[in-house]
């Protein structure tokens, strides 16, 4: 591993676990092993090192859900592995990485995500709008709309869980399930019914 990425990976690590705030070019170097002039030499500040970490992180996480697209037998099955991905990999964070994150870096980190290389708002776009081509959602809905609706929801769905402890299947059952059920066409509720069945843990994990 070069060092750059040594770097990238090991104050990632560092910044899940602990937030942004408390961790210094000082205890990077301290956990990695290397002098701080070596981290000097690959990034021009703490702030570029967060920048070129939530760019890597944020396009990992993109290619995670392309993955889960491309190994889906259909695009209700990938929706529902969004939530249940993104539940599983955030509940490895620490809250003070989002609350650092939203306090210190909001506007870094909109920048980054808004880029088109790491934009998982354009792959569930897709995901409903070839839905409805296939007859799996209703044409009269607002594709963008939803779309801004599922980001939101698997958004409170993080919040949810680790700030008021509600169980993930009773969010699941309660907000999530009935809206795809809503968009659904008479198809698509013969195959989420198909998927809920062929996975019972999916809605119980």
């Amino acid at each position: 591993m070069e060092t750059r990425e040594k770097i990238l990976v090991g104050a990632g690590t560092l910044f899940i676990k602990e937030g942004f705030k408390v961790i210094t070019m000082d205890s990077i170097a301290q956990a990695l092993g290397i002098s701080k002039r070596t981290i000097y030499e690959n990034f021009r500040d703490k702030q570029d090192l967060i920048s070129n970490f939530l760019l890597k992180n944020s396009i990992n996480h993109k290619n995670e859900l392309l993955e889960i697209v491309n190994k889906s037998e259909n695009v209700i099955e990938a929706l529902i592995q969004f939530g249940y991905h993104n539940k599983e990999t955030f509940s490895k964070y620490n809250p003070l990485y989002f609350e650092d994150l939203k306090k210190y870096y909001a506007e870094l980190f909109d920048s980054i995500i808004g880029g088109e290389q790491v934009g998982n708002n354009q792959i569930t776009y897709l995901i409903l709008k070839k839905g409805v081509n296939e007859g799996t959602f209703s044409k009269s809905i607002d594709i963008d709309v939803a779309n801004r609706f599922i980001h939101k929801t698997m958004d409170y769905f993080f919040k949810l869980d680790q700030d008021h402890g509600i169980p993930h299947p009773v969010i699941w059952q309660t907000i999530f399930v009935p809206y795809i059920k809503g968009i659904c066409t008479k198809k698509g509720l013969e195959i989420l019914n198909a998927v809920i069945q062929k996975d019972k843990n999916l809605l119980n994990c």
